[in-house]
C-alpha cells in the first residue's frame, strides 16, 4: 500500500488497508455522506438501510430530474414528429430509431470523459483536496474540448454511410435518418463538454446544477421544436420536419453547456476550486481520465451500436411487410422504457458518487452498502411502474403514435415482454453506475460487450427476421439481455475486487 507524500498547504489523508481516510474536518458534504459505519453490507433482505436511502435519494433526485428532463430534449423530438401525417410521421420515427443510436455512439464514446471526471472529482472532494479538485475539471475541460470538436467531424462524416448500412425499412427512413443525424451531429462538441462539467458538479454534490440547465434546454427544445418542425408563416419559418427536431436539439445543447459554463464562473466555485487556473495542466491526471474515458465510452459505443443493430433487424421485418410500422413501434417502445431506464441511470449517478466518496473516505463496505441500497429501491418501483406497462400499453404507445393506429397495435406485446425485465435492469444500470463511481470501468465494458454481441445482437437476429418471430421475438431477446445485465453486474459488485481501485 502506497499513501500520497507531503506536500506543504494541501490536506492529504491518511492511510488504511484501503487506501486513504481523511483528517476529521468540520461540516463537509462528504462527510454527510460518509458520516456512517463500515459495517459489511446485507445483500439478501427485505428491509432497506433508509439513512443511506435517504442520502442516495437526496443526491438522486436532483439527478433523476435532471436526466429525465435531459432525456425530454430526445422524446419531444419522437413526440412532435409523431404528430405529422400517419406515413411522414411513421418514416420519422423510424428514421429516429436508427439516427438517435447513431448520434449516441459517437457522441457518448467522447462523453465518457464525465465517468472519469466523476470518479476521481468524488475521491479528492472526499480527501478536502478543493484545489485538486478543480483540478481535476481543468483537466476533463481541456479532454472534452479537443474531444467534442473531433467527435461533431467525425461523427458527420461518418452519419451517411453508417446510416445507409442500418436502413432497411424503407427509402424515406434512410433519408431522413442520414439528414436529422447529420444536424444531431454538429451538437457533439457541446454535448461532451456538457457532460465534463456534469461530472464534476455531480461529484461534489451539486446535483442540482445540471438540473437547471436540464430545465432550460428542454422548454427551449420543445418551442424550437414546435416552431422548426411544423413552420410558421407569420414568422417567416418553413416547415422542416424531422430536419428542424434536429436544428432544434443542437441549439438547446449549446444553451445548456452556457449554463453550465456561467454557473461554473460563479465567485463560490471559482475561489474554492480555482478551476480555470493555468497552471492547472497534469499529465496524470489526463492520463487517468483517459483510462477511464475508453472503456466507458467503448461501453457506450458497444451498448449504441447493439442498439442500432436490433433497429435494422426490425427495419427487415418492415421491408418484407413493405412498412415503417415495426421501426416505429420499436423506437416508441424505446421512449418508453428509456423513461425506466433513464432514472435508474440517473439514480446510479448519485450512488456513484456515494461509492466514490465512500472509497476515498477509506469505508468500501459502506461504499458496497449504498450500492444494493440503491439497487433495491430501484427493482421495486420497476416492478410498481411494470405493473402499468403491463396493463395499458396500447395507450402509453398511442400517445407517441396519434396518428397511426397501427403503431400501438404493433408494440403493445413486445411492450408487455419487455415490461418483465424491468427490475433486473434497474439493478444493472444502478450497479454499472457504482462499478464506474468505483474505476471499474473496463469490467463493465467488457461485460456489456459480451451481453450486447454474445446476447442481444445474435438473438435479435435469430429470432426476429431468421426464425420469423418478428417483432416480439426480437423483444424476446432484448428481454434477455436486460435481466442477464442485472445478474452479471450483481454478481460483480457482490464481490470485492472493485473495493481495492486507487484512482
Amino acid at each position: 500500500m502506497t499513501c500520497s507524500p507531503h506536500v506543504p498547504g494541501v490536506i492529504r489523508p491518511r492511510c488504511s488497508p484501503f487506501g486513504a481516510t481523511p483528517p476529521l474536518r468540520s461540516s463537509h458534504l462528504s462527510d454527510e455522506l460518509t458520516n456512517f459505519g463500515d459495517e459489511p453490507p446485507k445483500v439478501f433482505k427485505l428491509g432497506m438501510e433508509m439513512p443511506l436511502v435517504r442520502k442516495v435519494m437526496g443526491l438522486g433526485s436532483w439527478v433523476m430530474l435532471a436526466m429525465i428532463t435531459q432525456f425530454f430534449v430526445n422524446y419531444a423530438d419522437t413526440l412532435m414528429v409523431g404528430r405529422l401525417e400517419g406515413p411522414e410521421a411513421s418514416a420519422s420515427q423510424a428514421a429516429l430509431g436508427l439516427g438517435m443510436p447513431f448520434f449516441w455512439a459517437v457522441g457518448g464514446f467522447f462523453a465518457a470523459v464525465g465517468a472519469g471526471t466523476q470518479a476521481i472529482t468524488g475521491r479528492r472532494y472526499a480527501e478536502s483536496d478543493y484545489k485538486g479538485t478543480g483540478q481535476v475539471l481543468a483537466n476533463s475541460l481541456i479532454i472534452a474540448v479537443t474531444a467534442g470538436i473531433f467527435g461533431s467531424i467525425f461523427g458527420y462524416f461518418v452519419t451517411e454511410p453508417g446510416i445507409g448500412f442500418l436502413a432497411t425499412a424503407s427509402t424515406e427512413q434512410e433519408v431522413l435518418g442520414i439528414r436529422y443525424t447529420e444536424l444531431r451531429m454538429m451538437g457533439v462538441a457541446g454535448m461532451v463538454i456538457t457532460f465534463s462539467y456534469k461530472a464534476f458538479f455531480d461529484g461534489i454534490g451539486r446535483t442540482y446544477v445540471h438540473l437547471w440547465a436540464a430545465l432550460a434546454m428542454n422548454l427551449f427544445n420543445i418551442v424550437l421544436n414546435y416552431f422548426f418542425i411544423f413552420g410558421n408563416e407569420s414568422l417567416g419559418i418553413p416547415r422542416m420536419a424531422l430536419a428542424g427536431a434536429g436544428i432544434a436539439s443542437v441549439i438547446s445543447t449549446y444553451l445548456g453547456l452556457a449554463i453550465m459554463v456561467f454557473v461554473s464562473l460563479r465567485g463560490h466555485y471559482r475561489v474554492k476550486y480555482v478551476i480555470y487556473k493555468v497552471r492547472h495542466y497534469d499529465p496524470t491526471i489526463i492520463r487517468n481520465i483517459i483510462k477511464l474515458l475508453i472503456p466507458s465510452g467503448s461501453a457506450t459505443v458497444i451498448l449504441m451500436t447493439g442498439f442500432a443493430l436490433f433497429m435494422r433487424f426490425v427495419g427487415d421485418i418492415d421491408a418484407v411487410e413493405g412498412t415503417n410500422t415495426f421501426s416505429a413501434a420499436t423506437k416508441a417502445i424505446m421512449d418508453t422504457t428509456a423513461l425506466c431506464f433513464m432514472p435508474m441511470i440517473a439514480f446510479g449517478t448519485a450512488t456513484a458518487t456515494c461509492v466514490s466518496q465512500s472509497l476515498g473516505a477509506g469505508k468500501p463496505n459502506l461504499a458496497a452498502r449504498y450500492g444494493w441500497e440503491s439497487a433495491r429501491v430501484g427493482a421495486l418501483s420497476m416492478i410498481v411502474l411494470g405493473a402499468v406497462f403491463m396493463a395499458f400499453p396500447e395507450q402509453i404507445i398511442g400517445v407517441l403514435a396519434p396518428n397511426d393506429p397501427a403503431v400501438p397495435l404493433a408494440a403493445a406485446t413486445s411492450l408487455r415482454i419487455t415490461t418483465t425485465a424491468l427490475p433486473l435492469m434497474a439493478v444493472g444500470l444502478i450497479l454499472a453506475q457504482a462499478l464506474y463511481g468505483a474505476g471499474a470501468n473496463t469490467f463493465v465494458a467488457v461485460a456489456e460487450g459480451f451481453l450486447h454481441f454474445g446476447i442481444l445482437v445474435p438473438g435479435s437476429w435469430l429470432l426476429g427476421p431468421v426464425l420469423g418471430y418478428g417483432m416480439e421475438g426480437v423483444w424476446i431477446a432484448a428481454t434477455l439481455y436486460a435481466n442477464l445485465l442485472g445478474l452479471v453486474m450483481g454478481a460483480k459488485f457482490f464481490g470485492s475486487s472493485w473495493r481495492r481501485i486507487r484512482l
